[in-house]
């Protein structure tokens, strides 16, 4: 049972994801628009991604035909990958520019990551109030949901620092 329940709430996250992106953009279309030099260099940033996330497989790989003991569940650490990857991906597109598209409103998009992140926080919290993230036979969650609210609070971090930066650069 608890299968179902981890699949209805991926596809509800899913639906919930559709709705945001149609609330986010000034067009309300689902679809990110960008321009030639934005495609070019997100493509670059996705084929970083996807050798990170290779790379990382493959270390995973030879620790599982080593034998090697690891402490977490091999669920989380394909999803630590999916992050990394994820990570790569965001931290290029910020850095270079073309993480936002033609047709995004910023301020939405930061009310969208604000909600977010507080609906990761929950499950982490109650389940470190209620004993920890990592116990064994108790459900994988919480400890998701801290490596997605890691995984936002970095690119939130870099989004403000980029901000502040471009800010900087126009008053000098």
């Amino acid at each position: 049972m608890k299968s179902i329940g981890y699949i209805i709430g991926i596809l509800l996250g899913i639906i919930l994801v559709i709705v945001f992106y149609k609330f986010s953009n000034t067009n309300h279309k689902t679809k990110t628009q960008y321009d030639e030099r934005q495609k070019e260099l997100r493509g670059k940033a996705y084929q970083y991604a996807f050798y990170t996330l290779m790379i990382f497989e493959v270390l995973l790989f030879i620790l599982d035909l080593c034998e090697l003991p690891l402490p977490f569940p091999g669920y989380l650490l394909h999803f630590a990958g999916i992050c990394l990857g994820s990570l790569v991906l965001a931290s290029y597109c910020i850095w270079k520019d073309v993480y936002w598209g033609l047709n995004n409103n910023r301020k939405r998009y930061g009310i969208l990551f604000l909600v977010c992140g507080i609906l990761n926080a929950i499950p982490v919290i109650g389940a470190i109030t209620h004993g920890g993230l990592f116990q064994q036979g108790e459900s994988p969650v919480p400890a998701i949901n801290l490596m997605v609210l890691i995984l936002m609070v970095v690119i939130g971090t870099e989004l403000l620092v980029k901000q502040l930066l471009e800010k900087r650069e126009a008053e000098e």
